[in-house]
């Protein structure tokens, strides 16, 4: 993969929230700060959120510290769970692509 291919802190931290269904204003009071601070960190504008709100954001968004700064988990269990996972979202999304083939088919 490209450097362009990396996912960036901002990009990784709103796949997260969106996957927990949080909206930046429940995550911004959640972990306190503002929802433009969550949407400056997640545009990118912030390049890094300070310690203690990265603690925070991993903490609500269900991740590793780690992961969430650097994309790569510090706990090496917790990244054979996050592959196990990443392998099960491909096939279901290989599932659905087919579904979807079919449903087009017909």
């Amino acid at each position: 993969p490209g450097v362009s291919d990396v996912e960036s802190f901002g990009e990784r931290l709103r796949r997260l929230r969106v996957a927990r269904a949080l909206s930046c204003s429940h995550l911004a009071q959640r972990v306190g700060v503002t929802e433009g601070a969550i949407r400056q960190m997640e545009s990118g504008q912030t390049k890094m959120a300070s310690f203690v709100i990265g603690l925070r954001l991993a903490k609500e968004l269900g991740t590793d510290p780690w992961y969430l700064a650097n994309g790569v988990a510090d706990d090496p269990e917790a990244q054979a769970g996050a592959d196990a996972i990443s392998l099960r979202v491909t096939a279901l999304e290989q599932r659905i692509s087919k579904l979807d083939d079919r449903t087009r088919e017909t």
